[in-house]
Formats: C-alpha cells, structure tokens, sequence
C-alpha cells in the first residue's frame, strides 16, 4: 500500500515515523516537500540559537509511547551543541528551535533505517498543486512532474501565512514597508537598525519577531498593536495536579467551564500550587472539552476566551520572558490595546490608524515599517495556497464552519463539499484544527498521527 504525506514539518514527519514503526509489512511512504527539507518544517528551521521552543524538552519527543526520546537525544548531543547544563535529566529545558530541527530529521532517518523489511519512505521533494479522488486511488498532481498513483493520501500542510488585518490606506502606502509575513527573512533583512516598527499581533509569533529583531541587531522602537493587549504568560516550574475535568462529560458550555477552570485555580493556590498546573491538567481533557461544545459555544470561546487562553496556555520560555520584560521596562518595547483600522504614507515611512480599546478615537501611530504577527491564516476560504484552492474549488473538501481549517470528522477524514467523509483522504495537524482545536502542539500532534497510523495500518491489514 502507498500512503502519500504532503507536508514533511513535524505533522507529516510524525506520521511517516508512525508508519514505519506500526504499519505493516508492505507500506510505503511518500513524504512529499515542495522546499526539499525534511523533518524541520518552517517551525524548527531556524537557524537562530536563541529562538527556543515554547514547550520544555520533556514534551517534545517524537515518538508518542516514548515520551523520554528527545531528552535522550538532548542529552547524547549535549557535548557536541555547546548546551552543557541547560539540558537537566528532568528535560526542563527549553531548547533551541534549529536543534529540534535536527533531531526530527535524525529521528527520522533512524527509524527508517530500523525499520522491518518492507516498510520504506521516499522522500521526494515536490509541490502538489491537485488531487483527484477516485474508488481504489487517489491521484496527486505536482507541479512540473508527472501524476503520483497512491491508495491514501494525508495532508499535513502546516500553518499559513496570516492575513493582513488592515487593508484600509494599504493602496497608498510603499508596499515594501508592509512586511506580511512576518518569516520572509529578506523583507526582515531591509529593516534599518534604528527603524521604528509596529507589530500587529502580541502572541508568541510577535515574542519570535522581537527575538529574530535582536538577532540581526535591530535597537529601534517597537510598538505592538492588538486588540487585547496580552502577551503570552512564562513557563515556571509546575507540579502535577489531578485531572478535573471528566473527558467523557465534559462542560457543555463555556461558562460551566470557566466556572470549574476558576473553581479548580483557587484550590490551587490555596494549596500553594499555581495557575499553570492547573491549566497544564487540561490538557489530556481540551480535545474532548472542544468537541463537547455545540456551534454556538464554540463560536463563543473563539469571540470571548480564545485570546485569555491563548496567553495562559501557550507560553514563553523563562529566558525569553526574561528578554521580553528588559525590552517592556525600557521603553523600547511598547504594547498597546487598540484596533488597526487604516494605514497612511508619510514622509519617514507610515502611520496606522488605531481605535485604542474602549475608545472610538482614531489615533495615528508612526513608524517605518508594518510588520503582520496576527496569526496564521486559518479560514481556508482565504488561504492563497494552489493545493487548498483546488479542493475547495473542485468540492473535494469544504471549510470548517468556524474558519479554523478544513472540515475533518473525529477519526481524520476530510468531508467533501456534499458532506461525504473520504476513505483515502486524511488531514492531520493544523489543518484538523476545527475538530480537535488543540492541535498545534507536538504532543496533540504526535497522539493524533499514531492513532492515524493505526488506522492505517488496519486498513492496509
């Protein structure tokens, strides 16, 4: 049986390494990559030391039954990376992205080569623009080479870039001060080391872009826009705290679930425990927590709590709070709880428009240049993507009702446009986002591409 993978970051990377390692003998994997880089993705790319990851080293194996793997390997690469004592035998660590990079392809390239007899991958490093469905095939289409034949196919295509939030004035503006994607690293390059920037966005993408500005040593004034004004809280040092929430009778509304989430904080801190380990307890019950909410509710944690547990739940590592904080105390840093509703040229570069929250003022900001950190782009409907283009258009997958990704049912097959489930199409990952909600994270990510290699490897049997 051949399963293609498109996508090869961290979704499509842990779904061959299941493959190799659960499905039977007989499989094999194409591992599709339109940038030939296989393992990294665009997340663990990063070729910066000091942009970490946001998760210590102890939830970040690959391997989902061997949740020790990547502290192991942290540990036998220890002398060789210059780490010496940040790499603790708990895996408190917080290690560099490029690093992770590595080991996903190490990682990989292991487990191939222990693989059983019969189970192969080939990693090829193409840019499917279309697929077709048929009864026994489906039928990959890549630009500049010919059509690949498989009996299954999972798209693991990762994050998006995000979409500009303010297209007012954009026209009359130099379009090279607008940097929309906050990872094209040439834009990045053009920025003077004085020139004031404005951030639109505060969660970890923004924290990154601080980090990478420091690294190319930019000192200029940087000032973030968001409609909140919350950045993401630190990671401390947390203990374990029992689950509280049932996933087999999960809240059923939003408020039943603050109340209990607030509830279970105080016992915390009356105890002498904390917020984060109670946040930190939700985690194995937030899929069943999401999937137990009707539309309704969903739509209202999305309008109403998405963004407080955005900055509880996805945190920065304590040496990069501790930047974060320098930059906040000096002034250098400046974030605002306002929305951008326009742009204007001005002579030194542009302004923004902003309506400062509570407020129906409009205000100018100055700066040089506009930097997007809202956030990848996640309604599928506005992605400019050929491949996602394609199977909205030709009706082989239709969007999450919510915008958060394509429409997956719970055991990972894409719904097309007339509500049919596939057999031989899957969505792993980001894409998945609008059916399991938590799953941007290696050990959601991880947990969902095993039970999909079960699933396929009972197919195959």
């Amino acid at each position: 049986m051949r399963i293609a993978i498109v996508g090869a970051g961290f979704s499509g990377t842990s779904l061959t390494i299941e493959l190799l390692r659960r499905g039977p003998v007989g499989v094999e994997v194409l591992l599709l990559e339109r940038s030939g880089l296989f393992g990294p993705g665009l997340a663990y790319s990063s070729g910066d030391p000091n942009h970490l990851l946001n998760v210590r080293a102890s939830n970040m194996s690959a391997l989902a039954d061997d949740p020790g793997h990547f502290v192991r390997w942290l540990q036998a690469h220890a002398a060789n990376q210059g780490l010496g004592a940040t790499v603790p035998a708990s895996g408190h660590a917080f290690a560099p992205r490029g690093l992770y990079g590595r080991y996903l392809s190490e990682t990989l390239a292991a487990v191939e080569a222990q693989a059983a007899p019969g189970r192969t991958v080939r990693r090829l490093p193409l840019d499917i623009r279309s697929l077709e469905i048929h009864a026994e095939r489906v039928c990959l289409h890549p630009a500049g080479a010919a059509p690949l034949d498989v009996d299954a196919a999972a798209l693991a295509v990762g994050n998006f870039p995000p979409e500009l939030p303010v297209t007012e004035g954009c026209a009359a503006c130099d379009a090279s001060l607008i940097i929309r994607n906050p990872w094209d690293e040439a834009a990045l390059a053009r920025i003077a080391p004085d020139a004031p920037v404005i951030i639109l966005g505060s969660g970890l993408t923004m924290v990154d872009l601080v980090i990478r500005l420091d690294a190319r040593g930019h000192r200029g004034p940087i000032r973030v826009v968001s409609r909140r004004g919350l950045i993401p809280q630190q990671h401390r040092e947390t203990a374990p705290w029992p689950s509280f929430i049932d996933p087999e009778a999960p809240p059923p509304t939003v408020a039943a679930l603050m109340r209990r989430v607030r509830s279970e904080v105080e016992r915390a801190e009356a105890s002498g425990a904390g917020w984060r380990d109670v946040i930190d307890a939700l985690r194995p019950a937030t899929q069943a927590i999401w999937q137990g909410f009707d539309a309704v509710e969903r739509r209202r944690f999305l309008r109403h709590v998405r963004p407080w547990w955005d900055i509880h739940r996805h945190r920065m590592s304590p040496e990069i709070a501790a930047r974060i904080a320098h930059h906040l105390a000096s002034g250098r840093l400046v974030v605002e709880a306002a929305r951008g509703v326009r742009l204007d040229a001005r002579d030194a570069g542009l302004a923004l428009g902003v309506r400062p929250r509570g407020s129906s003022r409009l205000e100018w900001r100055e700066a040089t240049y506009l930097i997007n950190c809202s956030g990848p782009q996640s309604d599928y409907r506005r992605v400019q993507d050929p491949l996602v283009a394609s199977l909205l258009r030709e009706g082989v997958a239709r969007p999450d009702p919510l915008g958060q990704g394509l429409d997956i049912t719970p055991h990972h097959a894409i719904i097309a446009a007339d509500g049919t489930a596939h057999s031989r199409l899957f969505g792993i990952g980001p894409v998945s986002k609008g059916q399991f909600w938590e799953i941007v994270a290696v050990p959601d990510i991880r947990r969902q591409t095993a039970a999909l290699a079960d699933t396929l490897a009972d197919r195959i049997a």
